[in-house]
């Protein structure tokens, strides 16, 4: 009997999905659309923390020295931060390479290098360079230096530019994140809007079985299944046609989209690829919910007594 009933709940779903192909069709596509931007959303979050994660890792404090300042002061000074378990590493540039360094950037600027020809004393001093185990620590190594009275003896430290930076990169991508999420959310709303229609149109048009049904003693989910699972059967084809598409996209434009993020490391198509399962189980759980609950609430009029 069970084995009876389910053949024809699923046969009356598939027969639900057929009789309005067109319909069908156009409720899968409006979900592929929404599918490309949960997708969307997806990759925006992964990309903006690649991006996030590589710009902090070139963040780290600069003490600069006066030419005054002599070797074994700052090297007595870095003795002492090396002791605050927030810092990596610190790395310690000499004047002479510090000069060194200065000309290499500016080789191509002749008025500069003339300029440093006619100074008789190298005008830089020692540096040391600090870079913290997480770039969230940087307050607190602040905090520290200032207690060991580093600022007092550095001429300059560069650390509330890059602080700004932090800043501006979080703020940025906090925006990109609310967006994206925004329009998935708009498309969610027209995907649900879509079935919802789609299932009271073929409600409609099986109006006179469904009163039969309730005449001769068939229970709400006899009546109710096959819709549901016309509702799983739009999640099924919208994620495979969505999937088909991805490929063919990554297949043909895959080179050019990878070297768009080619600097922060990103490849699109070896994360898509890594995460298929993980993503296409991620939307067809959220689709076919969102078509299930649909469809049950199209069917509350019908089933109502």
């Amino acid at each position: 009997m069970f084995l009876i009933s389910s053949s024809r709940i699923l046969k009356f779903s598939w027969q639900h999905f057929w009789r309005n192909i067109w319909l069908s069709l156009a409720t899968i596509m409006i979900i592929v659309l929404t599918l490309f931007s949960l997708t969307t959303l997806v990759l925006i979050n992964v990309v903006a923390d690649r991006a996030t994660s590589s710009v902090k890792q070139t963040i780290d404090v600069s003490l600069y020295f006066n030419n005054e300042t002599s070797e074994e002061a700052v090297t007595l000074l870095q003795t002492e931060l090396e002791k605050i378990e927030q810092i990596e590493n610190i790395r310690y540039i000499s004047a002479e390479e510090a000069l060194g360094q200065f000309k290499q950037e500016h080789e191509q600027d002749q008025s500069i290098i003339d300029t440093l020809a006619e100074i008789d004393q190298n005008p830089f001093g020692p540096t040391l360079v600090i870079n913290a185990t997480e770039v969230e620590q940087y307050p607190v190594i602040m905090e520290k230096i200032s207690e060991l009275k580093a600022d007092e003896l550095a001429e300059k430290i560069d650390y509330e530019d890059h602080q700004l930076l932090i800043s501006r990169i979080d703020d940025f991508t906090n925006k990109i994140r609310k967006f994206g999420f925004i329009i998935s959310s708009i498309f969610l709303i027209i995907a649900v809007l879509t079935v919802f229609n789609t299932i009271r149109v073929g409600i409609y048009i099986h109006r006179r079985e469904i009163a039969i049904m309730r005449l001769v003693g068939a229970n709400n989910w006899f009546i109710r299944l096959p819709f549901i699972i016309e509702g799983l059967l739009y999640a099924f084809f919208s994620c495979i046609l969505f999937w088909v598409l991805i490929y063919i996209l990554m297949h043909f434009f895959g080179g050019q989209i990878n070297s768009f993020f080619s600097e922060i490391n990103f490849n699109v198509s070896t994360y898509l690829s890594d995460n298929m399962l993980n993503i296409f189980g991620f939307e067809f759980i959220i689709i076919a919910v969102i078509n299930m609950l649909s469809a049950m609430i199209a069917m509350g009029r019908y089933l109502r007594v």
